[in-house]
């Protein structure tokens, strides 16, 4: 009975450091995915003692002489920190462009720049702007994130271009009138008509001038023309 007792007892301990290995091992629940937006818009968060409105703007390479040689292409992004609820303190370290790829691109934060971000405190109803640089030494970055411990609080996003309408064929035109583009009908060499001409107008003949000093036959001087027959009685 002893040894069956011990051989259960073994058992059970077998089965429980199983079950505790099996929970210890086990992956912890996947952070929440960060809201998302395109960039452009405002995103709020809750940090410190008051809640952040951060908007992000102009993901792009950059031609601005910054004093840094970056190892790759230098790249900027205008940022704009607001005050939404109570004071915050925007920590531009926090910001980071990524790639489609996944690759991070933490900013930039410890070279000053006259047009760079001001991490300075802000009031209820304040917000500050500037840019923020990124050295890219991989594939482009498409979207912007903002993190805190470890893990992402933020997310901005390119939008994807507008699709564009396809071009438009040219619609054929109907031959004009008169144009001469109609085929010459089969079966022959058929001319058509000529079209009849005006017969030809000669010209007037002018008239023969009378003989030079002629107007007619000379009446006789006193002759009133041929008498009539007397009446008859």
């Amino acid at each position: 009975m002893k040894s069956i007792s011990t051989a259960l007892a073994a058992g059970a301990l077998a089965a429980f450091v199983s079950l505790s290995t099996g929970i210890a091992g086990a992956d912890p629940d996947p952070a929440p995915a960060p809201p998302t937006q395109p960039i452009g818009t405002q995103g709020t968060l809750a940090e410190g003692p008051g809640v952040h409105g951060w908007t992000i703007n102009d993901l792009r390479p950059s031609s601005d002489a910054i004093p840094y040689q970056p190892r790759g292409t230098l790249w900027e992004a205008t940022a704009t920190d607001e005050a939404i609820q109570g004071t915050v303190f925007p920590i531009v370290a926090n910001l980071s462009a990524r790639s489609p790829s996944g690759q991070n691109y933490q900013s930039l934060f410890t070279v000053p720049t006259p047009q760079g971000l001001v991490p300075t405190a802000l009031t209820q109803g304040q917000k500050t702007s500037g840019k923020v640089y990124f050295d890219v030494t991989g594939d482009a970055p498409n979207s912007m994130v903002y993190q805190g411990g470890g893990a992402d609080l933020i997310r901005w996003v390119t939008p994807a271009p507008a699709p564009q309408a396809p071009p438009v064929a040219p619609q054929p035109q109907a031959p004009s009138a008169g144009s001469g583009s109609h085929p010459p009908a089969s079966g022959g060499n058929h001319r058509a008509p000529a079209a009849p001409q005006a017969p030809a107008q000669r010209p007037a003949r002018p008239a023969t001038p009378p003989p030079s000093g002629s107007s007619g036959t000379p009446i006789p001087e006193g002759s009133s023309g041929t008498p009539l027959p007397a009446e008859a009685p």
